[in-house]
């Protein structure tokens, strides 16, 4: 998996979390929840020998039908319980399904209460129109968030304790390895990979080359005896200043003179502040080589932070390419609302699994809505990964497997 530019995935993070997508709608329907309401089916209560990956699956695949005739999304928890967020949806519609998957466990002692009583322990709904319901289910999902990440932390310290030297990066540590930040030469740490556009016949273009930093060898360069990556919050703060530090690297390239465009993936407070505009006074005239990639999670925490980032880049000549979307996230997000010039969507198994269907037409919306020259498969790991994107006209490839066909390529003279 790719570090991209000041980026980190972090163990037990390698895919965004039901939990995360959830929260992410939350904030996204926040201002406008008229017809919304949510139903959270308690499967975590449920007796162990009930609560079974495999049964989980089955009592999922209760409310098919209603995710494929209705405004429903269903969300299967880390914690085993089931999450459907429904617009516009008549009750009597869900509670046929709600039924079935309550009969399914009816020898279990969580389904002792009467479907809807106030005692009943296998479902909670929640009027999100309602102010009052809207913020105690995303208290909620947010006490559950917080849950599934500390088991998952705990699991892979369990999976593999010496996969990250170093003791947990604390606040006392911020400042000190900030300070060896500003003044250590990364020069030899940043690297690129190339994103390619696919022609007929087999040849292909550079899309780009993004360029990153090498986020194992700088924790070894400025913080040996620290993880750096154990804990999100506080690495995030430590990307801005290794987004100034890639900054003033790349301003000393000769823009005049790049083969092949670049791309430098960048914290929105980044490109807002005062040293993207020194780097603007060196790449200015050569701006159109240049791609800005922002996280999506970063557009969700500040949308006009966003917009003012966005059009700033697009009047001085920059594309803007929205990075982190993933096959579950296309299922509430339309990436043409954001009005980027480029969006990059993750390769999943989701797109390939039982499931898959909508996921796929979840990827024609976005090849619709956005255009087929403006979308890049990313994570690109197989050639049936590629296969898969031709046959939904996406030829822009970014990935592990890319790196290998760019190499052949470059070998035949065909890029």
């Amino acid at each position: 998996m790719a570090q991209t530019g000041t980026v980190m995935t972090f163990p037990g993070s390698e895919t965004t979390s039901e939990e995360t997508q959830l929260l992410t709608r939350l904030r996204f329907i926040e201002d406008d929840r008229s017809g919304y309401y949510a139903v959270h089916v308690h499967l975590s209560g449920l007796r162990a020998s009930n609560r079974k990956p495999h049964f989980i699956n089955i009592a999922a695949r209760t409310f098919d039908n209603l995710q494929n005739n209705h405004d429903v999304t269903l969300y299967k928890l880390d914690c085993a319980d089931l999450v459907l967020l429904c617009k516009d949806v008549p009750v009597d519609e869900i509670d046929p399904a709600m039924h079935k998957a309550r009969q399914l466990f009816s020898e279990d002692p969580l389904t002792d209460s009467e479907d809807g009583s106030i005692d009943d322990r296998f479902s909670t709904w929640y009027d999100l129109s309602q102010p009052g319901d809207f913020a105690s289910f995303n208290e909620s999902i947010q006490l559950l968030s917080e849950e599934a990440i500390e088991r998952q932390r705990k699991a892979a310290e369990l999976l593999s304790p010496n996969s990250l030297p170093g003791e947990r990066m604390q606040p006392k540590d911020v400042a000190d390895i900030t300070l060896r930040l500003q003044t250590a030469d990364i020069d030899d740490l940043i690297h690129e990979q190339t994103a390619v556009v696919l022609h007929q016949g087999g040849k292909g273009d550079v899309l780009f080359k993004e360029q990153f930093v090498t986020m194992s060898a700088l924790q070894k360069r400025v913080a040996p005896d620290v993880n750096l990556f154990g804990s999100n919050w506080l690495f995030q703060y430590l990307t801005e200043t290794i987004d100034r530090r890639m900054l003033g690297v790349i301003s000393r390239l000769d823009f005049e003179y790049l083969k092949n465009p670049i791309s430098l993936n960048l914290n929105i407070s980044t490109i807002l502040g005062r040293e993207f505009q020194h780097f603007h006074q060196r790449a200015g005239d050569y701006s159109s080589k240049i791609v800005v990639e922002v996280q999506l999670i970063d557009v969700f925490s500040d949308m006009g932070a966003y917009s003012d980032a966005r059009d700033m880049l697009q009047e001085n000549g920059y594309r803007v390419l929205i990075d982190g979307l993933s096959p579950l996230s296309l299922q509430f997000l339309d990436p043409a609302l954001l009005e980027s010039d480029l969006v990059k969507v993750n390769w999943g198994p989701e797109f390939k699994n039982d499931e898959s269907e909508a996921r796929i037409e979840d990827m024609r919306r976005v090849v619709k809505n956005v255009g087929k020259d403006h979308v890049i498969l990313g994570r690109v790991d197989s050639e049936d990964a590629v296969i898969w994107a031709l046959s939904l006209g996406i030829r822009r490839f970014q990935g592990f497997y890319i790196d290998t066909v760019v190499g052949a390529m470059l070998a035949k003279g065909i890029i």
